[in-house]
């Protein structure tokens, strides 16, 4: 996600309602909600998951937003036993061990009915760069529930900054993006490049932020060009209905979303001409395009717009 922050406090405060809706009247699901809230929420307070708690518990009326929070909070209870097994497989086991309840968690209070297809084409004795468009902040859970083996996000910064779920994304192997450093973007892709080549797989949104309009936004090739670089296949992840459940920038979980989550061929990058190379930003945009307007028209809906 991006969080660069370009409104002013004032207008996100007015737009985005930062205290939130303090009861259902209040709540108006139409309106334009920007990602950037969370971050203005997160920077204004001491205790980020806390303020996120009691912006949720006004804005979501139906109280499952800040159950998902209080089940992040749960996880704190298993971070002493990580001091114990601080290296090696029982380590890594036990961490995403807690990553995947924590994930099966979230999307079983928001009564998510998730379908999964393709992951049959993931062998769990390879590492890859799955590359997937972003529409909500629910991508995250339902990606983690989803992927068949043990992956790691390519995530902004500003998760650092929350109690307990940036603890298990440090423990993961997140490598966080000081989005507009460019020293601190070097760094992180070539951290992406080794992490690869060590045989660990990492999840990338290329658009860099949630997309709300149709279709998929643009995708960026400098975190997909580390795959090429470190020989790994890629696979094109398809997302469709986390936004039903969550839109960016609300606080209000919607139940009983059906949410898709298709898995592409994986591409060997090792397998490429140099023009496939070069181009792979655009051939990962085109076929999770392709994907997207396939459940779009499955479901009934319009496909996307060029």
């Amino acid at each position: 996600m991006s969080f660069d922050v370009v409104h002013t406090e004032k207008r996100i405060a007015q737009s985005a309602g930062v205290s939130g809706p303090r009861n259902a009247e209040d709540y108006d699901p139409e309106k334009e909600l920007d990602a950037n809230r969370y971050a203005l929420i997160v920077q204004q307070s001491k205790v980020p998951i806390i303020a996120l708690f009691n912006a949720a518990v006004k804005e979501d009326t139906s109280f499952l937003l800040p159950l998902m929070l209080l089940a992040t909070i749960r996880t704190m209870r298993r971070i002493p036993r990580t001091f114990f097994i601080r290296n090696g497989p029982e380590y890594e086991r036990y961490v995403f061990k807690t990553i995947h309840w924590w994930a099966r968690r979230i999307c079983r209070i928001g009564r998510i009915r998730l379908q999964v297809s393709g992951a049959e084409k993931i062998r769990p004795d390879r590492a890859y760069l799955f590359v997937s468009n972003h529409r909500s902040p629910a991508d995250i859970p339902v990606l983690f529930d989803a992927i068949p083996q043990n992956a790691a996000f390519v995530a902004n910064g500003m998760f650092r900054m929350i109690p307990a779920f940036s603890f298990w994304m440090r423990a993961s192997g997140t490598v966080f993006i000081e989005q507009g450093n460019q020293k601190a973007e070097l760094a992180a892709f070539k951290t992406m490049i080794r992490r690869l080549k060590q045989g660990r797989s990492l999840i990338l949104f290329p658009e860099g932020h949630t997309h709300q309009g149709p279709g998929i936004d643009t995708f960026s090739r400098g975190g997909i060009y580390a795959a090429v670089l470190a020989g790994v296949p890629i696979v094109p992840v398809c997302l469709s209905g986390t936004d039903k459940v969550i839109r960016p920038g609300s606080l209000h979980i919607n139940r009983r979303s059906r949410v898709i989550v298709e898995f592409g061929a994986p591409i060997e990058t090792r397998h490429l001409g140099m023009a496939a190379k070069k181009n792979i930003d655009t051939i990962l945009h085109d076929t999770i395009a392709g994907m997207l307007d396939r459940q779009t028209s499955k479901q009934g809906g319009r496909p996307r717009q060029a």
